[in-house]
Parts: structure tokens; sequence; C-alpha cells
């Protein structure tokens, strides 16, 4: 990345991956774009407000970055829509619970919001809200089973699936899989993740999701491993592992290319990465986005 930072957050949108938010001394509002056909970053329009521990999902072309922390307590609600194609921020409604440090992802045209931190220290929250893009409203939603904070989410099949995270500011680390399915309203329990993991971050190839990095201490050292869950079989397996350990990674998905990004080696410091690597799965077919194709390890570095 131009900007190492952490507590950011990505998003893909027309084959470019977007880097929103995050932190260095202090929360800041940069926005860069990275394009892996010509494998350039390139500085887009800043946040109208810089935040740490924003969340952002993708619904209809538009980037919608959600929550988040300004420097003080308590979080924030706020929600900004980011239009890729005129570069431009518009303010929308605000979160009705304030908070950072969650996560969220898009189903069907609408965003869910779930778990984070009222404020830095907590207290962790079990809230689930829906945002739905086309009319500018949410709607509270069946609240996760625990509390939980820094876990991560992605969808698959219309089903939202939430992994890891921490039940309390100082842990445990949790190897929790639990799947909410936005029509009924309602949650499962699924096959824990064989390591437990908190800061982690996930992406969806060809119907499978691949939790990549975090840590299985708070504010302990990175991890390099990959994990495979099937949530057709409910089951996990083995990935190659990054080249890099860290924590606090942002990860975003082009075609069959999985693409984590920046994150630090250990806690919260001291060396924020700006590392970009990208991989793979095999046996999946070759795009013409793929000229650059890598395994982690090839490791490319801006500054």
């Amino acid at each position: 990345m131009p900007i190492p930072r952490l507590f950011f957050s990505v998003s893909t949108v027309d084959n470019q991956l977007y880097t929103i938010g995050g932190m260095l001394a202090e929360p800041v509002d940069f926005v860069d774009a990275y394009d892996p056909e010509t494998d350039k970053w390139v500085q887009r329009a800043s946040l109208p407000s810089a935040r740490a521990g924003v969340v952002t999902a993708v619904v209809g072309g538009k980037i919608y970055a959600i929550g988040g922390w300004n420097g003080q307590a308590p979080a924030l609600g706020t929600v900004e829509e980011y239009d890729p194609k005129t570069d431009t921020w518009t303010e929308k409604t605000d979160m009705p619970t304030p908070r950072s440090f969650f996560t969220a992802t898009a189903v069907e045209g609408k965003i869910y919001a779930i778990g984070g931190v009222a404020q830095n220290v907590g207290p962790i929250l079990p809230a689930v809200e829906e945002y739905d893009p086309a009319t500018d409203t949410w709607t509270k939603k069946t609240d996760m089973p625990e509390a939980r904070s820094g876990m991560a989410a992605t969808s698959v099949n219309g089903k939202i699936y939430l992994i890891g995270g921490t039940p309390t500011v100082q842990g445990p680390v949790l190897e929790t899989v639990q799947q909410y399915d936005p029509k009924t309203d309602t949650w499962t329990e699924k096959t824990d993740m064989p390591t437990p993991r908190t800061a982690l971050a996930l992406s969806v190839v060809a119907g499978k999701i691949y939790a990549v990095g975090g840590t299985s201490v708070v504010q302990g050292p990175g991890l390099t491993n990959v994990e495979i869950y099937d949530p057709n079989k409910d089951t996990w397996t083995e990935a190659p592992e990054m080249s890099t350990a860290r924590v606090f990674l942002g990860v975003g998905t082009i075609g069959n290319n999985i693409y984590a990004v920046g994150g630090v080696a250990e806690g919260l410091g001291p060396a924020i990465l700006p590392t970009v690597e990208q991989f793979v799965p095999s046996g999946l077919s070759v795009t013409p986005l793929d000229r650059f194709l890598a395994r982690w390890g090839e490791i490319k570095k801006t500054y």
C-alpha cells in the first residue's frame, strides 16, 4: 500500500481493490485503489470523516463505509456511500448502534452490521442491524448468540458466516462459526474453525470461505494460517500459508484471486506493513487479469 496502516477496511468493485480509512498515530481518511492488472495503486477521494475500525460493504457497485472510531469515545454510527465511478462520497442515515471493530457483509442488496464495541475498550455488543441502501433505512434484527468483536463475516448462497473473534477485550480468542439466515432472522451453530483467531480476514472463492491471518492471542503475534471452510459440507481444510504473518489485515477478492493487504506482525505494532500478497487457490482457472499471477510468497511492496 502507498500508506501502510491498520484498522482499515477493504472492498472490491469492478476488479479494483479499495483500502478505506484506518489508523496510524491517529485515525485517517485515506482511500487508495489497487489495480491488479497494472499492479499499481491510485489515491482516491478521501473519506469525509477520518475513522479507524471502519467497516465497508458493497451493494450495487457502491461502497458503504460504516461506523468506526475518530479518536474520541464513543464509537460512531456514521454511514457514507462511495461511488467509484464518480469518485464521490455521500452521507447516509447513521447506524442506530454506534460501534467500531464490528463486521458487516451484504446479502441480496442489504447490509448486515454485526457485533463490535461501543467504545474502544467496550462493552462488546451482540447487536445485528440491517441497512437497506435503496431506502436508506435501518432495521434491528435478532442479536448474535454471543457478543463478539474482532470476528469476520462473509456471505455464501444467501447465508452469512460469522467466524472467530473474542467475547471480551481480554479474550479468550474463539474458533466459533455461526451461520445467520437473513430470510428467517435465525442463527445456527456450525463446525468450529481449526485455529482460534481474532482480527482475521475472510475471502470467498468458488463458494468456499478462506480464513486468512489474524491472531490466537489478544494483541499477540500474527498468524500465517489459511484455512478453508466449505459451507455445503460444514468442514474445514488447510491451505498454503501466507509468507507474512500478520493481524488486522484486509483481504479483497478479484476473480479467483485473493489479495491480503497490510496489517501488523504483532498486536498493535510497532511495524505496520504495506505488504500485498496474492493467492490463487489450486485447481481454479486463471483469467486474463492474472498476468501477475503469484502464490503466497511473491510479495509486492509499494512505499
